[in-house]
């Protein structure tokens, strides 16, 4: 919990009121599933003051992404409000917020966490990845293998939501998940282009600790 002020003043700064996670609901998630936050934090002291007023232990808060596991195949406005929807065993990591500071904007911050929310859904078997974006959003996730499925049922914050998947390797003995590859192959290569990048990004990362 020691992050959780942080967390609330990010959301805050992103989305509109009707919209972002309190921080009461934030801090139940972690309750719930603390392994399923991912978080960019800016450990570089002299330009703490000087960016965004979300501090943690290690530094600036930049970025983060979160959301539950289940086996819910789609996302529902149940989510937003119930951290128990969460089954560790589950098989679709759900995402429920993209947080960038706005002075981190346009940098790559999200692009990298969700990198790592696809190797992290693959190296924990996951089927996949599924989000809700509004429309000029849709593009943006498609680099990474999204595709999407149309209007979504949920009407979080009283908004038009488009549910966008990601379908990971490693399923395609299952009948729908081997359905949607051969519907969407552009999406899926680039899904495996995310996690290689994410591999790439990973290695130089633990390569650079251990300088």
């Amino acid at each position: 919990m020691d992050d959780l002020d942080a967390l609330a003043t990010m959301e805050t700064a992103c989305f509109p009121p009707q919209e972002a996670a309190d921080i009461e609901r934030l801090a139940a998630r972690i309750e719930q599933y603390p392994d399923h936050f991912w978080l960019m934090i800016n450990t570089d002291e002299d330009a703490i003051a000087e960016t965004f007023p979300a501090q943690v232990e290690e530094g600036t808060l930049m970025s983060f992404i979160n959301g539950p596991v289940t086996s819910d195949r789609d996302l529902h406005d149940g989510m937003f409000s119930d951290p128990q929807v969460h089954e560790e065993s589950g098989d679709w990591q759900v995402i429920l917020g993209v947080d960038t500071a706005p002075v981190y904007q346009h940098h790559g911050c999200a692009g990298y966490l969700m990198r790592r929310v696809i190797l992290d859904s693959a190296l924990n078997g996951r089927k996949g990845v599924v989000l809700t974006c509004k429309e000029r959003l849709k593009d943006y996730y498609a680099q990474f293998g999204f595709f999407d499925e149309g209007l979504s049922s949920s009407c979080h914050g009283n908004a038009a939501w488009y549910q966008m998947r990601l379908v990971l390797p490693g399923h395609q003995q299952d009948d729908e998940c081997k359905q949607m590859i051969e519907q969407h192959p552009e999406a899926f290569a680039a899904t495996r282009e995310s996690l290689a990048a994410a591999i790439g990004e990973t290695t130089a990362y633990i390569d650079d600790e251990e300088r």
